[in-house]
C-alpha cells in the first residue's frame, strides 16, 4: 500500500467518524450547558439515569436528563422525568414505543442531532439486568 493510499483510508475514516459524530443532520448542540462530558458509572443493571451532562454537545433531546433502558430483545428506551417512555430504536417503536421525535433537539445546523450516542450507550445496558 503506497503513502498516498494510506492517505486517503486515513482520511476517509476522520471523514466517516465526524459525520457520525455530527449525526449527518444537526451537527451537535451550539453551547451545551456542559461542555466536557460527565462519564457513566460502570452499569449495574440494565437501567441507568443519564443527563446532558453525560454526552454533552452529543446530547439529542429537549429534557435534560432522563432513564435510559434496555428492555428484552434489546429494545431501547428512554423515560422521560415526565414518566412518558419513548423508543430509541426500530424494535422498541415496533414493540410499542412512541418514537422520541417529541423530544429530540435541533442542532446547530437546524436537522436533528443524531441519537447514536444515547442508543449506544442504552444498547451497552443490553444483558446487564
Amino acid at each position: 500500500m503506497t503513502n498516498t493510499t494510506r492517505a486517503r483510508l486515513s482520511g476517509a475514516g476522520l471523514l466517516a467518524a465526524a459525520l457520525l459524530l455530527a449525526g449527518c443532520t444537526g451537527g451537535g448542540r451550539a453551547d451545551p450547558a456542559h461542555r466536557s462530558p460527565v462519564p457513566l458509572p460502570s452499569p449495574t443493571s440494565s437501567k441507568q439515569d443519564i443527563s446532558e451532562a453525560n454526552l454533552a454537545y452529543l446530547w439529542p433531546l429537549t429534557v435534560d436528563h432522563g432513564t435510559i433502558e434496555c428492555l428484552p430483545s434489546d429494545n431501547a428506551v428512554f423515560v422521560a422525568p415526565d414518566g412518558t417512555t419513548y423508543a430509541l430504536n426500530d424494535r422498541a417503536e415496533k414493540a410499542g414505543h412512541p418514537p422520541i421525535t417529541p423530544i429530540r433537539a435541533k442542532g446547530s445546523g437546524g436537522g436533528y442531532i443524531s441519537l447514536g450516542a444515547l442508543l449506544s450507550t442504552t444498547l451497552n445496558l443490553c444483558g446487564k439486568g
